[in-house]
C-alpha cells in the first residue's frame, strides 16, 4: 500500500486506491450533505463542534486512513492514534519524574486547514503531485479544516506535526527532559528540581503564574499552532501527577475517586439491583454526553472495571477483585480469562487455585486453572467421581462462597492427572512453563489447600527439587515442601510463576497409602499430553 500511495498521480488513481469508482468519488467530494454536525460541552467549559462524515464518505475515509497509517513514519514521542500506542504508553514515559508539565495546543484540529494538508501531501516524504494531493486533501477536510470526528483527522494531524515533534524532542533532549504528545496534549517531564527556562518558568513579576519558555513557544508557533496558556500545569511529586488522565507519581494508576466510583456502582447494583443502581448513576455521576439518552449501565460498569485493568495490568489484584465483584452480578457476561504474569503476587496467584471437596467421603484436594487446559488436578483426587460413586464440588473459598459441581473432561490415570470442568466461566488462570528445564536444586513453589479448614487461604510453600525418580515408568520430581492431605492436584510453580508440574504424591498416611508414597513428588506438565 505504501508504494501504491506514493505512485498516486491523478484523481482516478486515488479512486482506485480507495476501491471506488472515480465518478463515485467525485460525487461524494462535491455533495453538500456529507457531514452531520453537533455540539458537546467541554469539561473545561465552552462548546466543541463535532462533524462526523455520513456513512458512504466515512467508508472512503477509513480506507484512506489505512493508507495514511501505512505511509506515516511514526515518531517516538507520538502516542495518540497510532498503532500499539495509547494514553497508557504516553503516561508511562513520565512515571516517577520529579516535575511534569502538561499543556494543550489551542484549537488543534481547526488550526490545520486545507492548504496545510495539501502542502503536506505534496512535500517530502509523501511527494504527491498537486492533482492527487488536492483530491486527498478534499477527502480529509470539511469547511476548509480537519473536522473533529472524521476517521482521517487524527492521523493527518500526526503527519502535520512531524516537524513539531522532531523539534520538541530535540529541545527535550538538550534540556535533559522527556517529551511526548497525545493529539493536542503535550507533556514534558524532568528529574531536576526545576524546568529549564527555555521550556517554562515562573512569572518574574511575583504573580506565581507559569509562563511558557521562549524557545518552546517559538517552536509551537513556527509550526502553525498556539499553546493554550489557560491549561498549563506543572505538577511536582507532592501533588497528584497526571498525564493524559492517568496518575504517574510512582506507578501507572487511575485516580482514587475513579476506583471509589466503580466500587460504589458495584455496591449499589448488588444492594438495590441493576435498574435502581443505573438510575442513581445517571442522576448523580454520569457526565458523559451521549447521542442516545439510554445508558447501558452494565456496559458502563464493565468498561470502567476493564479500564482499571488496562491501566494497572490485567493481573493486578485491585482489578481482579473488582472483576470478581462484577462477575457475581453479571452471570451472563462474556469474559476473556486472564493469564497471570511473572510479577504477580501470591494473592493474585491464589485466585487461580481451587479447592475440591468430596462432602460424602470427606476428602479434599486442590485444582488450578491453567492456560490452554481449564481446570487441572490429580486423577486420584477425582477417581471416585469417575466411578460414579459421589459428587465433588469446586470452589474458591478465599474469594467467594459459591460451589460448583465438577465433571471429568479428560484423564490420564497412569500419569495421575485429570482435566475437569465446571458450569461457570474461569476468570483467571496460570501460565504453563517448560518441563524440560527442570533440574535438581531448582527452587519451586507448591500451592494448594493442605489440611483445609474453613477460613484458610491458599498456602504457598517454597523449596528445592531434590531428586528425579521413576514410578511405574512415569517420571516424577521429588521436592522439599511436604505434600499433605488437600495438596494433591495443586500446581508446582517455577520462579516465573509458571506451572511446571502437578502435585500427585504426598507423605505417607497409615492405612491409606503404600510405602512408596512417603516422598512428596510431582509429575511434570508434559504428562498432560497423555490426557484422553
Amino acid at each position: 500500500m505504501v508504494a501504491a500511495f506514493k505512485a498516486l498521480k491523478t484523481p482516478d488513481d486515488v479512486a482506485r486506491l480507495l476501491e471506488v469508482e472515480p465518478r463515485t468519488l467525485r460525487y461524494f467530494l462535491h455533495r453538500a450533505e456529507n457531514y452531520k454536525t453537533f455540539e458537546i460541552r467541554k469539561r473545561s467549559g465552552g462548546i466543541r463542534e463535532i462533524s462526523t462524515p455520513r456513512t458512504s464518505l466515512k467508508i472512503i475515509q477509513r480506507k484512506l486512513n489505512q493508507a495514511f497509517h501505512a505511509v506515516y513514519g511514526r515518531r517516538s514521542p507520538v502516542h495518540g492514534f497510532v498503532r500499539r500506542r495509547s494514553i497508557r504508553t504516553n503516561a508511562r514515559m513520565h512515571v516517577g519524574r520529579n516535575l511534569v508539565l502538561n499543556l494543550d495546543l489551542e484549537d488543534f484540529f481547526p488550526s490545520i486547514h486545507f492548504g496545510r494538508v495539501k502542502g503536506l501531501l505534496e512535500s517530502s516524504p509523501y511527494g504527491l503531485p498537486e492533482e492527487a494531493a488536492l483530491v486527498v486533501a478534499q477527502i480529509c477536510c470539511y469547511k476548509g479544516v480537519l473536522p473533529i470526528g472524521a476517521p482521517t483527522s487524527a492521523i493527518v494531524a500526526n503527519m502535520i506535526c512531524g516537524q513539531l515533534d522532531a523539534q520538541l524532542r530535540a529541545l527535550a533532549v538538550r534540556q535533559a527532559c522527556k517529551y511526548t504528545r497525545y493529539a493536542d496534549d503535550i507533556t514534558f517531564s524532568t528529574d531536576s528540581q526545576q524546568f529549564p527556562h527555555q521550556i517554562i518558568f515562573r512569572d518574574p513579576h511575583g504573580t506565581g503564574r507559569w509562563s511558557i519558555g521562549a524557545e518552546l513557544r517559538q517552536i509551537i508557533e513556527a509550526n502553525g499552532f498556539k499553546a493554550n496558556v489557560s491549561k498549563v500545569r506543572v505538577l511536582n511529586r507532592r501533588s497528584c501527577q497526571e498525564v493524559t488522565g492517568l496518575v504517574t507519581n510512582t506507578r501507572l494508576n487511575v485516580k482514587r475517586q475513579y476506583v471509589r466510583q466503580v466500587r460504589a456502582m458495584l455496591h449499589a447494583w448488588e444492594k438495590w439491583g441493576e435498574e435502581r443502581a443505573a438510575a442513581e448513576f445517571v442522576s448523580k455521576y454520569d457526565r458523559k454526553q451521549r447521542l442516545s439518552q439510554k445508558v447501558d449501565f452494565r456496559a458502563v460498569v464493565r468498561g470502567k472495571v476493564d479500564f482499571i485493568g488496562f491501566v494497572r495490568g490485567r493481573d493486578d489484584l485491585l482489578f481482579l477483585k473488582l472483576l470478581d465483584s462484577y462477575i457475581k452480578l453479571d452471570r451472563r457476561g462474556n469474559f476473556k480469562t486472564i493469564t497471570i504474569g511473572s510479577t504477580a503476587a501470591n494473592e493474585v496467584l491464589a485466585r487461580a487455585i481451587w479447592l475440591l471437596e468430596d462432602e460424602e467421603q470427606q476428602t479434599q484436594a486442590t485444582a488450578f486453572a491453567a492456560e490452554g487446559y481449564g481446570l487441572l488436578t490429580a486423577f486420584h483426587a477425582v477417581a471416585a467421581l469417575d466411578k460414579g460413586e459421589t459428587q465433588i464440588l469446586a470452589s474458591r473459598p478465599h474469594i467467594e462462597a459459591r460451589k460448583f459441581r465438577i465433571r471429568i473432561v479428560r484423564k490420564a490415570e497412569h500419569h495421575d492427572v485429570a482435566q475437569i470442568a465446571i458450569d461457570a466461566k474461569i476468570p483467571i488462570q496460570l501460565s504453563v512453563g517448560r518441563p524440560n528445564q527442570l533440574r535438581i536444586g531448582q527452587q519451586i513453589t507448591l500451592a494448594g489447600f493442605p489440611n483445609y479448614h474453613v477460613g484458610d487461604t491458599v498456602a504457598f510453600n517454597q523449596g528445592p527439587i531434590t531428586q528425579e525418580r521413576v514410578y511405574s515408568t512415569v517420571r516424577h520430581w521429588v521436592i522439599g515442601p511436604a505434600i499433605v492431605v488437600g495438596n494433591s492436584g495443586g500446581p508446582i510453580l517455577d520462579d516465573r510463576k509458571r506451572v511446571v508440574g502437578i502435585a500427585v504424591k504426598g507423605q505417607k498416611v497409615p492405612g491409606r497409602f503404600s510405602d512408596i508414597d512417603e516422598l512428596s513428588s510431582f509429575v511434570p506438565v508434559s504428562a498432560l499430553q497423555f490426557l484422553k
